[in-house]
């Protein structure tokens, strides 16, 4: 080789190591973090056809159809331990102001205070406090107080499989935050005391009719699944779908109140410095580091067999912070399949909170709402759920719910009659 032509050799041997080892390096880049490509592509397949199974499965499922039959049985009515035999139930909250001169407290010149038990159950009903009211003001009550006899049998759910009657007592005035509510306390017969006083259940649903049974019973265990674990997969992808859900919630939130921003009524709990609107314009500063991802996620999953197919739905409970201040919740359901799948979520908490209806103790922990009790009344492997939540829609910020839902795939569908909790000091009700 002439000398002259040695330099553009060693100058093309050094341009092709070169280009080799980019080509590497770009190929290990390319390499999925979770193992060599063979692998991963043989996972993937794996997958999508868990997914497709799952598909195929769920569409085999029917949609609950014993939701005519639960209201066809009459009102349900969310009943609390009062002791370990006897139950109290409100059927009627929005009667009278706790302080005002009303007919019934005119008439009741002479209530009795009832005996509290011992122990306090059911703190989340607020029905500790009971009085029973003279047989003068029964005709300001309502029909259904004045048609129901001490004596009469209702029938109770008390947990998945144990539904029992129960016997009225006596009519009952409950203080309930800034107002009186009416309804009954029942014993349970002596039959079922042993097992009603075991039960570690608090919360129940009770009815004056019993509900139809579909036939034939699907039997479907209906209830919690205590031991069950999320794989660490499994909580990765619970964790990716909730961020994707939240973000997509954030946006649908910010673009409406954004586009209410100029109304009376977003302007009711702002600060009297003109147009600035400090609270939305902070707010969406707030929303815009959630959606770059800098909020922090935790959140608590729980596990219950609700459907005729016996695959568990998960309840996940879910809270982002900013600089250690919840800032979004939300409530959503999953799937437990081989792959988790996202059924649906409620984050109406979070617009409550940009709204300035929601308490600023909201979010300090993740029991803004909870499943008390699980049931199958009509016996056809759909559960319908008692659950307690902080109320989203109160104005005040300052009421909780008690209430009885069917449980879809598509959502919870609400029974009638829930207890609505006002949860204020009876001092605030004495302002203004």
């Amino acid at each position: 080789m002439r000398r002259k032509n040695r330099k553009w050799v060693v100058t093309a041997v050094a341009l092709y190591l070169f280009v080799m080892w980019s080509a590497y390096r770009w190929a290990i880049r390319q390499r999925p973090a979770d193992g060599p490509i063979l692998e991963h592509i043989e996972r993937e397949a794996e997958r999508k056809q868990a997914e497709q199974r799952a598909q195929e499965a769920r569409a085999q499922i029917l949609p609950p159809a014993g939701e005519a039959r639960l209201k066809d049985a009459g009102p349900v009515y969310v009943a609390a331990r009062y002791d370990s035999t006897h139950v109290v139930f409100v059927v009627a909250t929005d009667t009278e102001s706790r302080f005002s001169d009303s007919p019934v407290r005119r008439a009741s010149t002479r209530p009795t205070r009832i005996p509290a038990p011992s122990k306090l159950y059911a703190p989340l009903a607020g029905l500790e406090e009971l009085w029973e009211p003279d047989s003068a003001s029964l005709h300001f009550f309502p029909k259904i107080v004045q048609a129901t006899q001490p004596g009469d049998r209702w029938t109770m759910n008390a947990g998945p499989d144990f539904t029992i009657p129960v016997v009225i007592e006596r009519t009952v005035i409950a203080p309930i935050g800034c107002s009186l509510a009416i309804g009954f306390l029942a014993s349970v017969p002596a039959e079922h005391e042993a097992a009603f006083a075991a039960s570690a259940n608090e919360y129940f649903a009770v009815r004056h009719d019993p509900v139809e049974s579909h036939e034939p019973p699907v039997s479907a265990g209906i209830g919690p699944i205590p031991n069950w674990n999320a794989s660490p997969s499994t909580s990765t992808e619970i964790e990716q779908l909730l961020n994707e859900r939240m973000k997509t919630d954030l946006a649908k939130i910010d673009a409406d109140l954004a586009a209410n921003a100029g109304s009376p009524a977003a302007k009711v709990n702002e600060l009297p410095i003109g147009d600035a609107r400090p609270r939305l314009r902070e707010w969406l500063h707030a929303d815009h580091g959630l959606a770059a991802g800098q909020g922090v996620l935790d959140y608590d999953v729980r596990a219950l067999r609700l459907t005729p197919d016996r695959v568990p739905r998960l309840l996940v409970r879910a809270r982002w912070k900013l600089a250690g201040t919840p800032v979004f919740l939300m409530t959503a359901w999953f799937r437990a399949d081989a792959s988790p799948s996202l059924l649906w979520a409620d984050s109406t908490w979070s617009r409550s909170m940009r709204n300035g209806d929601a308490p600023l103790s909201l979010g300090e922990s993740l029991d803004f709402q909870s499943v008390l009790n699980e049931f199958d009344t009509d016996r056809d492997g759909w559960a319908e759920l008692l659950i307690h939540a902080d109320d989203s829609q109160a104005t005040s910020g300052q009421s909780t719910i008690l209430g009885l839902y069917l449980y879809t795939d598509e959502g919870l569908v609400p029974l009638k009659n829930p207890l609505r909790r006002d949860i204020q000091p009876p001092e605030a009700c004495l302002g203004g």
